[in-house]
């Protein structure tokens, strides 16, 4: 109960987090007027009541609050769902907006995201990859004739959410335009400061590139000092992640941390004499927002930038802070701003990690104790990675089915490299004032700072790419549900802090947690068996079987299969080889066909060797060959599933 006392944030923040869940899946904020009248009658009243009863009405106004925060979660919540609601007609229109972000370079498109002028939504566009599109600034206008649709999910169980995620980024629709139906406005830019945060990264970006890095380095530089993950290779961050160190590509705490300690010295050093020491702490809180804001308010830098602004203040007023309260503080004040960040991947990690930091590093600095400093160094190293590794298992185990085998060993190489690349990116900013001063001593002032950073990035991707190619480094296809995520934390917990303690009750409590989840796996085991899977994925053909309780995969490029699914023939058809066959006598029975990669076979020729009672056509197919090959079907009256229309399909055999 003292523990509670202590963090007062916590009994603020769980109702409204209670609110802000209720109304993201249940919609109820008409009825959100009345939790917040009863809270506010109580809250009233509580004021107007006698001295000497006070004392047993103490708790009234806290309940009240409770209820008013119930009430400000459905609110909130509900504001921010109605601004990426999709509310527009079916038909093509012209549309006027303002770019807000840097254009993004896709495959063969350029995404831009725009405001719309007429009705302050939001969306996505996507335009032909040109030489103009590819320069669009923040802040300009844009006209365009096109139709905005909704965003669409794969369809598939239990796989990223889409449309979900975009909505909760507060994006309303998408819309792709044609190269001859879009036009940049004659009109003033509109240079908010949401706008020149934008530019100013496009600008840092350009500087980035007049370094002649390669793709690699300037690409894990961007990620490094904006949070900008675009310019990096699939290769690159595929490695980060088998590794577990792709947290270090993101700005969060680590990041803020050495930004911290080089301002906290920096600032010593300018504001050392009394008339001016009082402006050191206001200037540090300055300069954390500033970057935060450039880099466009990631909920992971924002999480750290606010406790270290709390950090700041309780030095100013020389007050102790208690670090549980200030996280929850945190996260009271982010969710007050935005909600729907409750539902952000990065929200959820970043507090999750440091949270379980708090938690376990005490316990394991008494466990693990060495006299010598550099011991010392790599055993904090080696505590902070399993600590944040132990809280944020579960949560990676449900988003990405994936376990990291080697991440202990990783982070004690590439934590300290990332922080050396930090800190040469410092002196590369501070080189960069003279040298655009005078840009004839540019080469050599940038030489020796870049030549270092390039040798610290080949490091980091040797050793990840070293790690990532040994055997066993990824564990995969570990998928839990949200309530083992919840039961996984408490075994974890559990059992750790039986080891600290000794108590009975802590270890029947962890080995009942395991049962359950056994439990569940278990159950999901016999739920699939003899059953397969076919995802729909737009890159490459994605299906998993079981037959009896072996599980399999196919989620390459992979030449025509034959499955033999007790007794069911199911072949997979990657390329039209038969497209030159002719009819048989005695055809080959297939209960089912699928046909995938882009395949352009007909199926009018595959009709006259196979008797096909089933057609599905895979996510992986053009749109055009889809259209026809369902017509073909159609004419030929062979039932047929589309991936792309209808979503994942299941069979049981």
């Amino acid at each position: 109960m003292d523990a509670i006392q202590r963090v007062p944030f916590f009994r603020l923040l769980l109702p409204l987090l209670a609110g802000i869940v209720l109304q993201y899946y249940t919609d109820i904020y008409r009825w959100s007027i009345i939790p917040f009248s009863i809270g506010a009658g109580m809250m009233l009243f509580s004021l107007f009541i006698k001295q000497q009863a006070q004392y047993k009405w103490r708790h009234l106004f806290g309940i009240g609050a409770c209820f008013v925060l119930f009430a400000i979660g459905i609110i909130s919540t509900m504001f921010r769902q109605e601004a990426s609601r999709f509310t527009f007609p079916d038909i093509t229109g012209v549309h006027e907006g303002i770019i807000i972000d840097l254009p993004q370079e896709k495959p063969s498109t350029i995404a831009i995201k725009v405001k719309l002028t007429e009705s302050g939504k939001q969306i996505i566009c996507y335009l032909p990859k040109s030489g103009s599109a590819k320069w669009l600034k923040p802040g300009e206008y844009i006209s365009f004739f096109s139709k905005v649709t909704p965003f669409t999910s794969n369809g598939n169980p239990d796989r990223f959410d889409y449309s979900q995620f975009m909505r909760n980024k507060g994006y309303s629709g998408i819309s792709f335009i044609k190269s001859d139906q879009w036009e940049i406005v004659d009109k003033e830019p509109s240079l908010n400061l949401f706008t020149l945060a934008s530019r100013s990264r496009q600008n840092i970006l350009l500087f980035f590139q007049s370094l002649e890095l390669n793709e690699s380095e300037y690409g894990i530089l961007a990620a490094l000092t904006l949070g900008y993950t675009d310019s990096l290779s699939d290769d690159v961050v595929q490695s980060f992640r088998a590794t577990g160190t792709a947290h270090v590509l993101a700005i969060s705490g680590m990041h803020m941390m050495i930004l911290f300690s080089i301002f906290l010295g920096v600032s010593g050093i300018l504001f050392s004499h009394s008339k001016v020491k009082s402006f050191r702490y206001p200037s540090i809180i300055l300069l954390l927002w500033v970057y935060t804001f450039i880099i466009g308010f990631p909920p992971s830098a924002v999480r750290a930038c606010i406790m270290l602004t709390m950090l700041c203040v309780s030095v100013i007023i020389n007050s102790r802070t208690y670090s549980y309260n200030t996280l929850l503080a945190c996260a009271f004040v982010m969710l007050i701003w935005n909600p729907l960040w409750l539902f952000d991947l990065g929200f959820q990690l970043s507090f999750i990690a440091v949270l379980s930091m708090m938690v376990l590093l005490p316990m394991f600095s008494k466990l693990i104790v060495f006299k010598n400093k550099y011991a010392k160094y790599f055993r904090d190293l080696f505590t902070v990675s399993l600590a944040a590794q132990l809280g944020t298992l579960p949560l990676c185990l449900y988003y990405f089915g994936t376990f990291p085998s080697y991440f202990f060993v990783t982070n004690l190489i590439i934590v300290p490299l990332i922080s050396l690349a930090i800190y040469i990116i410092v002196i590369i900013a501070v080189v960069a004032i003279p040298a655009l001063i005078f840009p004839v001593i540019a080469p050599a002032l940038y030489y020796l700072p870049v030549s270092a950073f390039r040798i610290v990035i080949k490091l980091l991707t040797e050793v990840s790419f070293f790690f990532e190619k040994l055997p066993f480094a990824v564990s995969d296809n570990l998928n839990i549900s949200l309530p083992s995520v919840f039961i996984l934390w408490t075994m974890i917990f559990s059992f750790i802090f039986f080891v600290k303690s000794s108590k009975p009750k802590l270890l029947i409590t962890s080995l009942a947690s395991l049962l359950i989840l056994f439990s569940i796996g278990l159950s999901g085991l016999l739920q699939n068996k003899d059953s397969l899977i076919v995802y729909n994925n737009k890159n490459s053909t994605d299906i998993i079987y079981y037959i009896d309780y072996r599980k399999f995969s196919i989620n390459e490029k992979q030449d025509n299969r034959i499955l033999n699914l007790k007794g069911k023939t199911y072949l997979l058809l990657s390329d039209d080889r038969w497209k030159n066959a002719r009819a048989t006598s005695s055809k080959m029975q297939l209960d089912y066909l699928h046909i995938a990669e882009n395949n352009a076979v007909s199926l009018y020729t595959l009709s006259r060797i196979f008797n096909i009672k089933k057609v599905i056509i895979d996510g992986s197919i053009s749109g055009y060959n889809s259209k026809r090959l369902m017509s073909e079907c159609e004419k030929l009256r062979i039932p047929y599933y589309d991936i792309s229309e209808n979503g994942a399909l299941r069979i049981f055999f």
